[in-house]
């Protein structure tokens, strides 16, 4: 498993005469590499989607483009988050740490209280 510290997004465009099968790519870092650790591409709907892979030190994910949002949110507004990958069954997935119940009810409840 590893702890993902940074990122980078890039959103693609181009009709179906430019054959561009990967609408997006988010590439993820660590503060120990340079180069991404994980990154996630994200393929038009109806466009095949080849499994995930690992090269070298970088995990390759691989998802349909409707879950592009999904995958930014969590990047965006969780801490930490960490990804994994096995490369028996190619599953891979990135995930937020523990985080306590209740969290933005409790901010807001807090802002209430010191106005």
């Amino acid at each position: 498993m590893g702890l993902i510290t940074k990122y980078s997004a890039s959103l693609y465009a181009g009709g179906s005469e430019s054959n561009l099968q990967c609408n997006a790519i988010i590439n993820c870092y660590n503060d120990a590499q340079t180069t991404p650790v994980m990154t996630a591409y994200f393929y038009h709907e109806g466009y095949f989607i080849p499994p995930n892979s690992k090269h070298v030190d970088r995990v390759n994910l691989r998802y349909p483009i409707s879950e592009y949002d999904h995958f930014l949110d969590l990047l965006r507004n969780e801490k930490p988050v960490f990804f994994n990958y096995n490369e028996k069954t190619k599953v891979g997935y990135i995930r937020s740490g523990q985080e306590p119940v209740f969290e933005l009810e409790l901010e807001s409840h807090h802002a209430e209280n010191t106005i």
